[in-house]
């Protein structure tokens, strides 16, 4: 047996796990090469489970030792292993992984592949537990062997893990082993590191595999925590050129958070420590109640407390931060770079990357870089392959740039006179306007554009998202730099190369009714009609719904206007003015816009191509901004969320709508832009008119009757194409009292399909108190970013005030309808 030559030689370190360490072994004896190419030592580490015992009792098809190491831990066990090893090649492997049949094989097949390699195999987590700590776990080991596995992926001394490695026996003795005076669970990285200065390449093979029985949980990760702390000072002060990518050296930050994290655990790591103790014990009930993201900051902040606490415990006085940051710095060189631009060719740049074999490499498209791979200790030099990884990775920056490229004409010479000013605004707010990729035809929405200016950007009819100019560029560079803008924007290209793709479909150009509701604004009205009269639609009706007006200049107006009827609502309520609609509507297909909007020329083409999809019963349009000039109209939009659901279309239909998205209709889209088939009203019902503005409730009308639509089962889908333009509340004031009419709408349509019964009721409770009381009102009061206080009050005010008003919008609504006369006799009176 002592003479016996092997090709493998199979370490396994063990502590107490005798079931599963035989389990292990058993795993061994169904191996497709034979039991006389490989041994199997096992280093028991102060084991007293009579886990040498079981082993040796058993008469294994293949030669097995047993080994007790000299002193404790992973690492002495390793290196006991190792040195009684007799064959050239080392197999390191867990306790906890139970190998697949190829599994020896695979490690053979790499080494011989790759001469003198440190191959990596796979451990696929076997891991049933649902908790979120476990499924935490088993995510970041499966994204960890996706990234290895890509063939670009540039290996580190962070890829070696011990627990499935192979390596020469001879390189392993020359790099002198594991780190015996180094704490777990670093001293596989540090190993790593060691392997990487002696020149040894790392490879990863997929077939090489086992399952993992991974044990951990969140005790012992905290635990693992401090042990990760002491060992990086110990890796620190043995490799100063690794210290900045270590985790300790956050400690030297110059940041105000970086002293108050130096101060408290320098000075009072004791209560620092029994506070990361208390935050520890929230942890199951954060779960128990659902709330993840809170979970998750609690334990990245006790997972902090134990790592920094234990590195500062190590470093012993805080000035050896600086002795640790000057040593590292003193080992720095610079880097060998090179730059590449991809207009020159992917064979040519494979070429120079095999020749020079750089340690960081500039990816250029131009004047503009595509991507970075930066130089790293520890990392290996730069080949061929590493380049198709980084164009992989950056799929949109360099191929979606050259296909927009591609798609877009030649730009414009000069920009036209008197349409961009370069003088800076000097109000808050910034310009709007519109940029055509299609001729690169710019339309500012008011006067001149000016900087900061932020335009739509569209192809045609097409609408594919916003780009913003900040500062004016150089001279004669204003169409380079929109282009650039435009053609790095990732959603954008996408969007552009998508449209490119789709074949225009033929839409028929159905008859509409477009329905305006208004009261007594006819300046706002006047800008309405006009471009509603503008319309490229080649047959369409225009009625304007005069809802219980207190003068006669609405009526004045419209009779100026050729080709718009007029009538009148007696009853005052938006939704009574809806219905009005309805009832006056002469088309299939009935379009609402409020009356301070202006509609984009392309409106009812765009409601046309989302009603010729089979099944859609109901359509929503994109709303954008009219303007931007004022701060609260930019606090709106930019952070209360505006009234625009973004530029990717959407259907949801029977089995396709979930009931978060039935009880939340506010995502579907807004009453200022929205459009219905004339008979799904027979289906659903028409326009709550205890509900919107004119009532007490004032809103909710629109977003109720979304939700009915998809209660119902009718199908509703976003057209982003159907473009309007909508004045939002100029100052601060109006706009939160627009923001508590939000509150007492969106409260009272939940009390209306509580009251309909149009979804179980213990679901609209739930979603009220969680999605929506909590989950939107209340975390913003607790942390509110970007949020103004005042505006979160703002709604609550309404959502307290709702019931009161709902109540009372319901009895004047039940009085209204029945005193009212029929629509033919109000018409014939007015």
């Amino acid at each position: 047996m002592s003479d016996r030559a092997f090709d493998l030689s199979v370490i396994i370190p063990s502590h107490n796990r005798r079931e599963m360490l035989l389990t292990v072994l058993r795993a061994f004896e169904q191996q497709t090469i034979g039991p006389e190419r490989f041994e199997i030592i096992i280093s028991l580490d102060a084991s007293t489970d009579g886990s040498a015992e079981a082993v040796l009792e058993i008469n294994w098809p293949f030669a097995v030792r047993t080994t007790v190491p000299r002193t404790r831990g992973a690492s002495s066990a390793r290196n006991a292993g190792a040195s009684l090893a007799r064959a050239p090649r080392l197999v390191f492997l867990d306790d906890d992984i139970v190998v697949a049949p190829g599994f020896l094989a695979a490690h053979l097949r790499a080494a011989c592949d790759n001469p003198g390699a440190v191959v990596m195999g796979e451990s696929t987590p076997a891991i049933d537990k649902t908790d979120w700590f476990s499924l935490g776990m088993k995510r970041w080991w499966q994204d960890h062997f996706q990234k290895v596995r890509d063939p670009g992926h540039r290996f580190s001394h962070l890829d070696v893990m011990s627990g499935n490695m192979s390596l020469d026996k001879a390189l392993f003795d020359r790099v002198g082993g594991f780190d015996l005076s180094l704490k777990i669970p670093r001293e596989d990285y540090e190993l790593g590191y060691r392997l990487s200065l002696a020149g040894a390449p790392i490879t990863f093979e997929p077939l090489a595999c086992g399952l993992h029985y991974e044990r951990s949980d969140m005790a012992r990760s905290f635990a693992r925590a401090r042990q990760e702390g002491t060992a990086d000072v110990q890796i620190a002060r043995k490799h100063p050129a690794l210290f900045r990518n270590l985790t300790v050296a956050n400690l030297t930050s110059p940041s105000l958070s970086g002293r108050v994290l130096r101060f408290a655990l320098f000075r009072t790591r004791g209560f620092a420590r029994f506070c990361a103790l208390v935050l520890q014990s929230t942890l199951p009930g954060l779960e128990r109640l659902g709330l993840r993201g809170w979970w998750q900051q609690v334990y990245n902040t006790v997972w902090r407390v134990n790592y920094y606490g234990t590195a500062a415990a190590a470093l012993e006085l805080g000035s050896e931060l600086t002795d640790l940051s000057d040593r590292h710095a003193a080992t720095r060189v610079e880097p060998d770079r090179l730059s590449v631009d991809l207009i020159d060719g992917l064979d040519t740049i494979r070429r120079q990357i095999s020749e020079r074999r750089p340690k960081h490499l500039s990816l250029m498209l131009g004047d503009w870089q595509v991507t970075e791979l930066r130089d790293a200790p520890g990392a290996e030099r730069l080949e061929a392959r590493h380049l198709d990884g980084a164009l992989r990775a950056t799929l949109y920056g360099w191929a979606g740039f050259v296909s927009a490229l591609e798609l877009l004409p030649e730009l414009p010479a000069t920009v036209p006179e008197g349409m961009v000013c370069i003088t800076p605004r000097g109000e808050a707010g910034c310009s709007l306007g519109t940029i055509d990729l299609a001729d690169w035809s710019l339309t500012p929405r008011n006067e001149a554009l000016t900087y900061p200016m932020r335009l739509l950007v569209r192809r045609g009819a097409l609408p594919l998202g916003w780009t913003h100019l900040g500062a004016p560029p150089k001279e004669g560079r204003f169409w380079h730099v929109l282009r650039q803008k435009i053609v790095t924007d990732r959603r954008i290209v996408d969007r552009l190369i998508r449209s490119e793709m789709l074949p225009a479909p033929v839409v028929p150009l159905p008859s509409i009714s477009v329905v305006i509701c208004t009261r007594d604004r006819t300046d706002n009205l006047r800008r309405c009609l006009a471009a509603i009269q503008a319309l490229d639609y080649p047959d369409f009706e225009v009625i304007v719904v005069d809802n219980a007006p207190a003068t006669d200049t609405t009526h004045t107006l419209v009779q100026s206007l050729p080709g718009i009827r007029h009538v009148f609502e007696d009853r005052p309520g938006l939704d009574w003015a809806r219905n009005r609609g309805i009832e006056e509507a002469r088309h299939g297909i009935i379009a609402y816009a409020d009356d301070d909007t202006q509609a984009d020329s392309q409106w009812l083409r765009g409601l046309a191509a989302a009603f010729a999809e089979p099944g859609v019963d109901a359509v929503t349009g994109l709303v954008v901004p009219m303007k931007l000039d004022t701060p609260a109209r930019v606090y709106f939009e930019d952070v209360y969320g505006g009234m625009g659901r973004g530029f990717v279309p959407w259907f949801r239909e029977v089995g396709n709508v979930t009931m978060r998205d039935m009880l939340w209709p506010s995502g579907c889209g807004v009453g200022a832009n929205m459009a219905f088939r004339r008979a799904v009203f027979d289906k659903v019902g028409w326009f709550d008119p205890a509900l919107d503005v004119g009532t007490s409730t004032r809103g909710g009308g629109d977003i109720e009757m979304f939700h009915r639509v998809m209660a119902k089962g009718a199908g509703l889908a976003y057209a982003p194409e159907a473009i309007i333009w909508h004045e939002h509340r100029a100052d601060f004031p109006a706009m939160l009292r627009q923001l508590r009419d939000n509150g007492s709408g969106f409260a009272a349509y939940l009390m209306a399909a509580w009251r309909n019964r149009t979804v179980p009721r213990h679901t609209i409770l739930a979603f009220a108190l969680k999605d929506w009381i909590w989950g939107w009102q209340i975390k913003r009061l607790l942390r509110p970013g970007r949020h103004r206080r005042d505006t979160v009050f703002a709604e609550i005010g309404g959502i307290l005030a709702a019931r009161g008003l709902y109540v009372k919008a319901r009895a004047e609504a039940e009085v209204l309808a029945a005193t009212a006369a029929p629509a033919a006799e109000r018409s014939k009176a007015a």
